[in-house]
Order: C-alpha cells, then structure tokens, then sequence
C-alpha cells in the first residue's frame, strides 16, 4: 500500500490566559467555560477552511486525551457543525497525547 501525503491539518488555542496573580507559574492557556474539545476542533478546522475549501474534505479524524463526551462521536458533531458532505468520513482518536500520531498515521494511509 503507498502511503498519501496529509494535505492539511488544523489547530486552535484557546485565547484566554491565566496570569501569575492566580498562582500558576507564567501565563497559562485556559479554555473558556464554552469550549470543550469538540468546539475547538470546530474553530480549528474553520480556520483550516480559510486555507483549503471544506468541500474537498474526505477525512475527519478528531484526535484528543479529553473528549467532551465518552458514550457518542465527538468527530460527528464537528462533522455536522462544518456541514461536511455526508460520505465524509469521521472518526474519534482519543485518550492519550498518542491519539493524534494514531490519527496522523492514518489519515496519510487512507490519502489524507
């Protein structure tokens, strides 16, 4: 099997900062009370769009070690809130910092 190129990735970083003053040593990143997982992966893949049409999206993989639910697919969710075509496919890698290598090497293995 020949394995494809990833053709793109996308990443978000919360914008809220925890400064020194509540403890922590240096500015932390911090999500918002809104933000979970599946949101982020929400505005990472919108700003994604911003490089590439969504259109072209044949692959989801949603991969993080703190998914917002446990018992559905969070990678559905991020797939309805982009309004990806419905042969899209959309899969969860999750639990550990590992995940993303696991979804990474699979995505260049199914094309990108």
């Amino acid at each position: 099997m020949t394995a494809h190129a990833v053709q793109a990735y996308a990443a978000y970083v919360p914008a809220h900062r925890l400064d020194r003053d509540s403890g922590v040593r240096g500015r932390r990143v911090v999500a918002a009370f809104d933000e979970d997982s599946t949101t982020m992966a929400v505005a990472a893949a919108r700003s994604r769009a911003r490089v590439a049409p969504l259109d072209a999206v044949a692959n989801l993989w949603l991969a993080t070690s703190s998914p917002a639910y446990l018992d559905k697919t969070n990678a559905s969710g991020v797939h309805a809130a982009l309004g990806l075509a419905s042969e899209t496919f959309a899969a969860d890698v999750i639990g550990t910092g590992r995940s993303t290598v696991a979804a990474l090497r699979s995505a260049a293995l199914q094309g990108g």
